[in-house]
């Protein structure tokens, strides 16, 4: 914790950072049906959805995670999930240390059989500072060739911006030159995305959808009327290549929905939320192997 900053971490909920307060607003979302302001589950976590199934057996606590891409269900170079026993919902180990001006949490997954990884996230905080750096890394622990991406998750709580649209509440991400756009999934509402100069702005609480930016050049960030709120950014390789048709950031909206949705494993949305995500390179991991991606957070005004 910082003047500025206080974070929380759940490990035994998939490794997650679950809270990220900045003077004293709650800028992750949290589904409220498991878990109240405090952090307390509402009902037994004995009694949360199985992840057994589809996404209508997730139990998706919220925060963020590091999940591996591409996701599908067609085979095993695809992750399955969510729900997922392990990477996203399993039970990781956690360290940390403290000196006069940095706190450093390191979080690490157990051995995935499915994807053969073990994940590990360490997150650096500095007093004073409303930045954090975090650094993921995948290891290859299984004795076959693996081929992932590392996948940072955020889900930020939109309900806000979505009540008060003339707030000026939007997601932005940022392009130098004019934007390639990828429609990664439209499933209910629209998605009338806008332009400020190369720039893609993207309003809230229109519909759930999921959009892919190969050509972000910038922090992918939400914003109020009084600037960024929340920005994650890496530094992108200068070569390979990326999933979902090459996108380096990607930005899944939602707001709740009356039904189920079918096409995707009866998820119902119940919420106002977006997932700022940002994605590395697919590595050729070898047993044994390990690939890094950097990940820059940034908390408040510009």
């Amino acid at each position: 914790m910082t003047d500025e900053l206080a974070l929380a971490f759940a490990p035994t909920c998939g490794g997650r950072l679950l809270s990220l307060v900045h003077d004293g607003r709650e800028l992750l979302w949290r589904d409220p049906a498991l878990l109240d302001g405090a952090l307390r589950p509402v009902v037994p976590v004995s009694t949360w959805p199985t992840g057994d199934g589809g996404m209508s057996t997730w139990a998706n606590v919220g925060g963020s995670k590091t999940w591996p891409a591409p996701q599908g269900w067609s085979g095993p170079d695809e992750w399955a999930g969510p729900p997922d026993p392990v990477l996203d919902s399993g039970t990781w180990s956690a360290s940390w240390t403290v000196d006069e001006s940095v706190v450093v949490v390191t979080l690490t997954s157990p051995d995935d059989p499915r994807s053969g990884l073990r994940v590990t996230r360490r997150f650096t905080v500095r007093d004073g500072s409303t930045r954090l750096d975090q650094h993921v890394t995948f290891e290859n622990v299984s004795s076959t060739t693996r081929r992932w991406a590392i996948w940072e998750v955020c889900q930020a709580d939109t309900a806000a911006g979505a009540a008060s649209p003339s707030a000026g509440s939007s997601v932005v991400v940022p392009h130098d030159r004019a934007a390639d756009e990828l429609d990664l999934g439209t499933y209910e509402g629209e998605l009338p995305s806008g332009r400020r100069g190369h720039d893609v702005v993207l309003p809230l609480g229109t519909g759930v959808a999921k959009r892919g930016y190969p050509g972000a050049s910038g922090p992918v960030a939400l914003h109020d009327e009084g600037g960024p709120v929340l920005a994650l950014s890496t530094t992108p390789a200068t070569t390979g290549t990326w999933p979902d048709g090459g996108a380096k950031v990607e930005v899944w909206l939602q707001r709740p929905t009356a039904e189920p949705i079918a096409s995707l494993e009866g998820l119902h949305p119940s919420a106002h939320l977006v997932e700022l995500e940002v994605l590395g390179p697919l590595e050729t991991l070898q047993p044994g192997d390990a690939s890094t991606l950097e990940i820059e957070w940034r908390v408040g005004p510009a």
